[in-house]
């Protein structure tokens, strides 16, 4: 059987046998730790990637792009080029939030998981592969292809992450707590070591942003597509986890569920995971659009080259392991709820010191500076808001709750780049651009204030899943 498949640790696969000393105690947790080191370097990359593409967007419409101080006030398109990275992070929200669940549903319903891995994870590479070829005559398909990409990638982030409940099950509770630890020192060390290592082809090489997109292009081509043929080698292949309810179509399953869970969890926990969730559907709003409206910013009005955006964002991701060390002590000392809504609070300040303060060429080193703080709450805010989730949900839903999570982590993934767009186009000071991320993290810092005490909190996870046993009677 498939299922009996999950206990045998693989051997690696060719010429790879010295890499069987790099394994954990299963085969799907290799798997899962392996697809962690492939996924970090893809998000550093399209930090580069998306430089580039500004660039070139100007130079398509004749901007002096060699100018430090030259003002680009032609459009492409119908837009500004400022405006193209936020336009792909749109666009990707708006299919993620449209075709994830029906992609859940052929996770949860089909024999297929490991299919659907292989084949976003092939798909992911092929795409970085071809833009490789990012020039002036080329970019606006590239960018198309980027929007794409984004989604794809969410994709191969589903199929990874529904493993998890079977490592979960595979493993005693402190292995468990070790590899969940273990899967993100990995995905985000592999991001910082990756834009070492383009920074460092840059310096010795003094490449232009163009080029430097190429090489970086290169580069995530061969290490996460390893990665990646590393990672569904040692994933199994396993049967459906759910049968389809009567009157159910693949098509629809996915949309259904979704609709049933939060249903349910309005119905039988409406103070407690229910708003717990909308918080996080703003929140994360707000922290996943960061990057992308980062950026922008860093490129339009700070003027940034790729190579001091690329330094920006690796020293972001060092500050995040302070910042998770913070979150866990402050977590200790209070509690994981009250730590959290610190966090939101602090990040609302800092992006209003950051975006406010940080107004023109000169702010380089400030912006330097804020990066340090940005990438300290971001370390703070990712593990409490996860740990807050695992403590709040009603035991023996885990893994659909999972699901639902990471879903509600997308689905208005797509509205502040939108808005940012939108206040770019008009010629609103794109300090208030970055300000407005502050509204979505305001809506969810209310949902979060009026959750119940936290020990509260605690107690109506406890209690008897009233939620599970309606679904169980039908």
């Amino acid at each position: 059987a498939l299922e009996s498949e999950e206990f045998v640790q693989r051997d690696c696969p060719l010429m790879l046998k010295c890499f069987n000393r790099l394994r954990l105690k299963t085969s799907d947790a290799t798997g899962f730790v392996y697809n962690a080191c492939g996924s970090g370097p893809v998000i550093m990359s399209n930090i580069f990637l998306a430089n580039a593409l500004i660039l070139l967007a100007k130079m398509d419409i004749g901007c002096d792009v060699e100018e430090a101080e030259a003002v680009c006030e032609g459009k492409v398109y119908g837009f500004k080029p400022s405006s193209l990275i936020t336009l792909i992070a749109t666009v990707t929200g708006v299919l993620s939030s449209f075709l994830l669940p029906f992609l859940g549903a052929l996770v949860d319903y089909t024999k297929y998981r490991h299919t659907v891995g292989v084949v976003s994870s092939t798909t992911l590479v092929v795409i970085q592969a071809i833009q490789i070829g990012t020039v002036e005559s080329t970019w606006f398909p590239m960018a198309i292809l980027q929007a794409i990409n984004g989604f794809v990638y969410q994709v191969v982030s589903l199929c990874q992450y529904s493993y998890l409940p079977e490592v979960q099950r595979q493993v005693d509770a402190k292995t468990m707590t070790w590899y969940t630890s273990l899967f993100y020192i990995v995905q985000f060390g592999h991001q910082a070591l990756f834009a070492v290592l383009i920074l460092g082809i840059d310096l010795a090489l003094d490449l232009n942003d163009v080029v430097l997109g190429h090489v970086n292009q290169a580069a995530n081509v061969l290490i996460t597509g390893g990665y990646y043929y590393l990672s569904w080698h040692f994933f199994t292949q396993k049967e459906a986890k759910n049968q389809l309810k009567p009157g159910d179509t693949i098509y629809t399953a996915g949309f259904k569920q979704v609709f049933r869970t939060a249903k349910g969890l309005y119905k039988y926990y409406p103070s407690t995971v229910f708003l717990y969730f909308v918080g996080v559907l703003f929140a994360e709003s707000a922290i996943n659009s960061f990057t992308t409206v980062s950026i922008t910013y860093m490129n339009e009005v700070v003027q940034m080259s790729g190579r001091n955006i690329g330094i920006l964002f690796l020293i972001v991701l060092v500050s995040t392991i302070p910042g998770s060390v913070f979150g866990n002590w402050l977590a200790n000392m209070t509690n994981p709820l009250i730590a959290l809504e610190i966090n939101v609070v602090v990040y609302i300040a800092t992006n209003f010191a950051g975006f406010l303060n940080i107004t023109s060429p000169e702010d380089v080193m400030i912006t330097f500076l804020f990066g340090v703080v940005w990438g300290f709450m971001l370390g703070w805010f990712y593990p409490l808001e996860k740990l807050v989730f695992s403590m709040i949900i009603p035991e023996g839903q885990e893994s659909e709750l999972a699901g639902f999570f990471l879903y509600c982590t997308q689905i208005l993934s797509w509205l502040p780049p939108l808005v940012f767009t939108f206040m770019n186009e008009a010629d609103i000071n794109l300090s208030w651009g970055g300000v407005h991320l502050n509204a979505y993290l305001l809506a969810g810092l209310i949902c979060f204030l009026f959750l119940p005490k936290w020990n509260i909190c605690r107690e109506i996870a406890k209690e008897e899943n009233k939620m599970k046993h309606e679904v169980e009677m039908g």
